[in-house]
């Protein structure tokens, strides 16, 4: 049986799809540094139906790529290794940003090229390739909405997305490039390479303490998708026989900010010690979103277009993160 290679498969994303791969009885390689998943999320595999195999290594490292392909018959790839960068970071070690984010890239691009028998490249691109844009367009389109990204991560995940495509095209590879909206939801948490991470972590994480979160007074419009739904909309450019575009946005594409109040007091109900309020005149919050100016939405037409369509609300996502936070 054919194997699913899932790079970077111990990140926040990662072990998302690694668990809806498995779900689904798919035999999964999960390639990256670390030699071994967290304990939960170990323990929780175990019990699907699909049989994952992990092997440590780095994506810049063209030998340890080729013997992977040599030694498992993969034909489908998600080369999502990466490093998430904030400002501090990106000033500080842009070339390990670069090498990570493109060059890994590319070097599993030439290791599967090179082993033959590759259907499908999952290039893993970002809302974050809208930049500037995003916040002069009410809907961010693939098509039409230009790329200004403003974050050397944007700028990585446009090269990733662009570079990609090309040599895919050049080598003879299938690849499709997602635009993955800002995401939240379980298995997220610090690995070290995210810098950001998302407000509803901080969030939950108060929740499951028992504690008050104070929100801010104002959230600016942003589309945040669960990453459940994420999976499977990944899964989906995965499964496309024929896919209409190489361009797709994986997104919400809705604004979640009307309903943040509603998505804490669904909350509650599976963690009653939880408290929220907004903060108060000249209060600074406890949470912090990251816009700081108001945005567009990703228009997801594309990929309903395929089939997928998120299926979590804001309250029914928060509602399945609560009962999954209280269950690990």
């Amino acid at each position: 049986m054919a194997s699913v290679l899932v790079t970077g498969g111990a990140g926040f994303v990662g072990l998302n799809l690694l668990e809806a791969l498995l779900g689904r009885g798919e035999e999964v390689v999960a390639f990256g540094r670390e030699d071994a998943l967290p304990e939960a999320a170990a323990a929780a595999f175990e019990k699907l139906p699909g049989r994952l195999t992990l092997v440590q290594g780095d994506v810049l490292d063209a030998a340890a790529l080729k013997a992977l392909f040599a030694t498992h018959r993969i034909d489908r790839v998600f080369p999502f290794a990466a490093i998430t960068a904030g400002p501090v970071r990106e000033a500080s070690v842009p070339a390990a940003i670069i090498d990570v984010n493109l060059k890994g890239l590319i070097a599993t691009l030439e290791a599967a090229r090179d082993a033959g028998g590759v259907k499908r490249v999952i290039l893993p691109s970002s809302a974050a390739v809208y930049g500037e844009a995003a916040y002069d367009h009410a809907l961010l389109d693939e098509a039409t909405t230009p790329c200004v990204p403003i974050s050397l991560y944007g700028v990585t995940k446009y090269a990733v997305e662009r570079a990609g495509l090309r040599l895919a095209s050049q080598w003879g590879l299938d690849a499709i490039a997602a635009r993955i909206g800002a995401t939240f939801g379980p298995w997220e948490r610090d690995t070290g390479v995210r810098d950001t991470l998302s407000p509803h972590l901080a969030i939950a994480t108060i929740a499951k303490n028992g504690g008050e979160a104070v929100l801010p007074a104002t959230v600016h419009g942003y589309d945040w998708v669960y990453v459940r739904d994420l999976a499977a909309g990944l899964l989906a450019l995965m499964d496309a026989e024929a896919a209409p575009h190489r361009v797709f946005n994986l997104a919400s594409g809705r604004d979640w900010s009307p309903h943040l109040d509603s998505c804490c007091a669904t909350m509650a109900k599976t963690l009653p010690g939880f408290r929220w309020r907004r903060a108060s005149a000249g209060e600074e919050p406890g949470i912090r979103f990251p816009e700081i100016r108001p945005r567009g939405v990703m228009h997801i037409g594309r990929a309903r277009a395929l089939g997928w369509a998120p299926r979590f609300t804001p309250d029914a996502a928060y509602a399945d993160y609560a009962a999954w936070i209280s269950a690990t």
